[in-house]
């Protein structure tokens, strides 16, 4: 193109340098050669011109076809995601429909001068912890049993063979508690049959509703941004199973214990509950903090202790 146009002014050149010397006449040969160039250089130039406009459009033509596979493509994807994403919640509920016979409602005595009570959150186990034989146990949070006599505890323990249904449930009571650690706010409960009630429960029933404490995954490793479900039962509305859920918001460590912090709510009645994540394994128990200022709650990570 830059060659043709070189040789388009040359012949211009050719022409006008003629004229001014007042030779066209005698070059009328030349001159009609340097028309015949001027001609087919500009022909050229014109087909070039439009060989061009065609490709500009023929692209142009592509472009558009290539958006369109593109909004398709988008379109795909987020049917994807939106199927994978109930996909997710069926499953989420049917692990959270797993582990819910297995956490239990608590209500204990907090001052033995005053009677006072406190409600909280318990998750049943088959297994001894306490070295004597015993067949199955209740982990909680310390704080959730503990009264202002040392060493003492005493708690209902209400397991709700339905969790849909508040109405239907048996009652046991604890005998004693025992530790996993001085300084770690973790407690396990021995529950024995009660006397004299209608709703009270044989020990042999609750191999229908605990957890095999070997069997029980626990989460390998969380992060932020992962969603976690926290079941238990609130100090409002605590008459029934809840659950609240959230992401991992970050981590804190208290008393050289891990501390897994999350938007999802925990307060004193779902406190000793259990968090899980989505693929079924168990984050920790739910830790209401009494001095958290921010609107953050607690797991205490069972994967540091």
């Amino acid at each position: 193109m830059e060659e043709n146009k070189h040789t388009l002014w040359f012949a211009l050149l050719v022409v006008m340098a003629l004229s001014s010397y007042g030779l066209y006449s005698e070059t009328r040969k030349d001159l009609k050669i340097a028309q015949e160039q001027i001609a087919r250089l500009s022909g050229e130039s014109e087909g070039t011109i439009v060989s061009q406009q065609k490709t500009i459009d023929l692209q142009g033509e592509e472009l558009e076809k290539a958006k369109e596979s593109e909004e398709l493509l988008e379109e795909a994807l987020d049917n994807l995601k939106d199927s994978k994403t109930v996909s997710q919640a069926v499953s989420a509920g049917t692990i959270i429909n797993q582990y819910a016979p297995s956490v239990v409602r608590l209500v204990c005595v907090e001052n033995t001068e005053t009677n006072k009570l406190q409600q909280g959150s318990g998750v049943l186990f088959s297994g001894d912890v306490f070295g004597d034989g015993s067949s199955y146990y209740v982990q909680t949070n310390l704080h959730v049993i503990e009264t202002n006599e040392d060493g003492f505890s005493q708690c209902v323990i209400a397991v709700y063979p339905d969790p849909d249904n508040s109405e239907d449930y048996i009652v046991y009571k604890s005998k004693g508690h025992t530790l996993y650690r001085n300084g770690v706010d973790l407690a396990y409960l021995k529950p024995v049959e009660v006397d004299n009630n209608e709703r009270a429960g044989l020990l042999s029933s609750l191999s229908l509703y605990a957890l095999k404490g070997s069997a029980v995954p626990t989460c390998n490793s969380v992060s932020i941004g992962d969603h976690i479900s926290v079941l238990g039962y609130p100090g409002i509305g605590g008459e029934s199973l809840t659950v609240t859920d959230g992401i991992v918001s970050g981590f804190e460590f208290r008393s050289g214990e891990r501390y897994v912090k999350t938007s999802a709510k925990i307060d004193q009645g779902n406190s000793g509950g259990i968090a899980i994540m989505d693929s079924g394994c168990i984050v920790g128990i739910p830790t209401y903090v009494k001095t958290q200022i921010e609107s953050l709650g607690r797991i205490l990570d069972l994967k540091s202790l």
